[in-house]
């Protein structure tokens, strides 16, 4: 059998000519996307009701749009989950399997390899993109090895990403270098950058590492800063068209300092009171900006007469981390797992879009629309192209498909966009690192931190046998197979009846065929060159 005929079947012919035919009379829409940090399925309200933390601008965005269910990040962890996301890609087609993270290294993307920036870009969409980014520098100049000559610009950065205008962290506010890039160049004086030490600054915020920055640095003020700069943006965008005669549409990719720490919420953001808030800790407040943001974009649309006419997407970089349960607090809403592991609660993530007016008659998506059907947050690259229809070039977006059916209505429930979908876990996790065995204790008992000993030991150990030590599983018609570091199958769930996870099936006579099945399907897929039909022309 044919590899195209194992992967997913979509009638792209259908889908592409009813987006030219929705597009044809009618303006395209702008697109903003928010890419918040860290928040984990069970945050916000909307999908946990015992959520300590009460999010009453993005349940309102959910309720006036659609909220997905079963949504994943194609990775447990930050830095792999965002060159998929703006590639389309799986994150092992880039530089790393395991992502870029450095800010002085080779980019994750590959000679060739386009983001939808380019996409929409091409399609002539005004492009910008705010934030962490962790996807690698490079600077026109370095002064040594791995010092970098900060006056210099980069050499590859957002603009060769596909983006007009940027305002950037390379790595977060958590990481050095600690300052602004806008448009590939250090924003500040160059000659001003030292190192600056960890601990509390003197203005408030926190430098978790020692590591080069500017000394103005504040990570309290870095979420006020980002969404300044990105209303500036529509700003000078709203301008720019007015004095050109134009109605361009724009995309912003806007990437949230929450809910990552170091946790440093600031006294009040855009009128709303924000530490202390959810009386609970620095952490959970981090999430609380988030809704914060959500609720300030939605009031600049409103007040610029954009809102109607914007697709506004939300969605998550990973799974949460669930360190409140003594408040009673979950972040990943009883799931198993957290950030960085393979389980549910690594890479089951909030994902909501709208887009309209909140009434029926005036939404493109209806509103308090819900779906369950399985997708990927990497599917936003075809998506993207599909809304500004435009095609993608066959060897791009090589693992991404359109979700606009879906959003509008036009896919059945019962029918799978995707036949599958691939995930993984950060570097050395997978389904037996909770629990060190019983032969295995003794040497690891004085590490501090045993599991994590442990776990690098067994990643290891896989890539000294030619593998990349991260685990791996594949969900389909609702069971998911657990893959561990060196590509065996170790667990088999269904998640219809089991989304805890806690029942392992992979023994079950019953079950042989089904493992061999996806054993087979997964084992193509990482040697594919494309796991998605192209997009016809």
């Amino acid at each position: 059998m044919k590899i195209r005929q194992l992967f997913i079947t979509v009638v792209s012919f259908v889908a592409l000519t009813f987006t030219a035919i929705l597009f044809a009379s009618e303006e395209r829409p702008n697109i903003l996307l928010i890419h918040v940090d860290d928040v984990g399925w069970g945050d916000y309200s909307i999908y946990n009701p015992d959520s300590k933390i009460k999010t009453p601008e993005i349940d309102r965005l959910a309720q006036t749009g659609i909220r997905f269910t079963s949504a994943h990040t194609p990775a447990a962890l930050c830095a792999p989950t965002r060159y998929a996301l703006l590639s389309g890609n799986f994150p092992w087609r880039g530089r790393h399997p395991a992502g870029t993270w450095g800010f002085h290294s080779e980019t994750q993307f590959l000679k060739g390899q386009k983001t939808f920036g380019h996409f929409l870009k091409e399609a002539g969409y005004h492009t910008a993109i705010f934030g962490k980014l962790n996807l690698g520098f490079v600077y026109e100049k370095m002064l040594a090895p791995n010092k970098p000559d900060f006056s210099s610009k980069l050499a590859e950065g957002p603009i060769q990403w596909g983006f007009d205008y940027s305002f950037v962290i390379a790595r977060g506010h958590q990481s050095p270098p600690y300052a602004f890039y806008e448009n590939n160049t250090l924003v500040g004086d160059p000659s001003k950058i030292t190192t600056l030490k960890a601990g509390k600054q003197p203005n408030g915020g926190v430098i978790p590492n020692d590591g080069p920055g500017l000394p103005e640095w504040n990570s309290v003020e870095v979420g006020r800063q980002l969404t300044e700069k990105a209303v500036a943006f529509i700003d000078n965008h709203l301008a720019q068209n007015k004095s050109e005669g134009k109605n361009q549409p724009f995309l912003i990719h806007f990437n949230t300092d929450g809910a990552h720490g170091p946790y440093t919420p600031p006294e009040e953001l855009f009128g709303r009171k924000l530490a202390g808030e959810t009386k609970m800790t620095n952490h959970t407040d981090m999430v609380l900006e988030t809704d914060v943001l959500v609720g300030y974009f939605v009031k600049i649309l409103k007040e610029k007469n954009l809102y109607k006419n914007t697709v506004i997407v939300l969605t998550s970089d990973n799974g949460g981390i669930p360190t409140e349960r003594n408040h009673n607090h979950d972040a990943v809403g009883g799931l198993r797992g957290r950030k960085s592991n393979i389980w549910e609660g690594g890479h089951r993530v909030p994902f909501i879009v709208h887009w309209g007016d909140d009434t029926e008659k005036g939404s493109k998506i209806k509103p308090n629309s819900i779906s369950n059907q399985v997708i990927g947050t990497l599917d936003l690259a075809a998506t993207f192209a599909e809304i500004a229809n435009t095609k993608i070039e066959k060897d791009q977006a090589l693992d991404s498909i359109s979700i606009l059916p879906i959003l509008l209505g036009k896919q059945d429930e019962s029918k799978p966009l995707r036949d599958f979908l691939l995930v993984q876990s950060s570097p050395g996790r997978d389904t037996s690192d909770e629990n060190i065995p019983q032969d295995q204790k003794q040497k690891f008992k004085n590490n501090k931190k045993p599991v994590k000993a442990y776990a690098a030991s067994k990643a290891k150990n896989a890539k000294d046998k030619g593998y990349d030590g991260i685990g791996h599983a594949i969900i389909k018609d609702n069971w998911k197979l657990f893959f561990g570091l060196t590509d065996e199958p170790e667990f088999l769930v269904n998640l219809k009846d089991d989304q805890k996870e806690k029942i392992n099936l992979l023994e079950n006579p019953e079950n042989k065929k089904r493992i061999e099945e996806y054993t087979n399907l997964y084992k193509k897929i990482r040697q594919s060159k494309r796991s998605t039909p192209e997009i016809k022309d």
